[in-house]
């Protein structure tokens, strides 16, 4: 599929700026990296119920709210372990690329793939 540029955020960021960057990115969930490594994540509705509870985005940190990181998987992994670790509660996974380099794969780009592994079968 097309590959897009990984957006990430800070742990010491504000949610508030990762809620705008989410927007602007047009993305659901964003990875936390420290250095190289990815060490949380945080996801779209996780910051709507914070703001439901009426805290302020704008004080509260990353690194105070986020939840685990993205399960991880080598580029060589076999689609069926992906399609498992999508299947059990998480929105996306992590592709090692090599280099310390990730690119993120979610739930709809998979439906893409198995749309374009469909048509090839017809």
């Amino acid at each position: 599929g097309k590959v897009r540029e990984l957006v990430i955020a800070r742990p010491y960021q504000t949610v508030f700026h990762v809620l705008k960057t989410m927007q602007e990115q047009d993305v659901s969930q964003i990875p936390i990296f420290e250095e190289n490594v990815p060490i949380g994540t945080i996801y779209e509705d996780q910051i709507l119920n914070l703001a439901l509870q009426g805290k302020d985005l704008r004080k509260l940190v990353v690194r105070e709210v986020m939840s685990k990181p993205l399960p991880q998987v080598p580029r060589s992994a076999p689609v069926e372990r992906i399609t498992h670790l999508l299947s059990h509660e998480n929105p996306a996974v992590f592709v090692e690329m090599g280099d310390a380099r990730f690119e993120i794969l979610t739930k709809y780009d998979l439906m893409s793939t198995v749309a374009s592994l469909m048509e090839q079968k017809r």
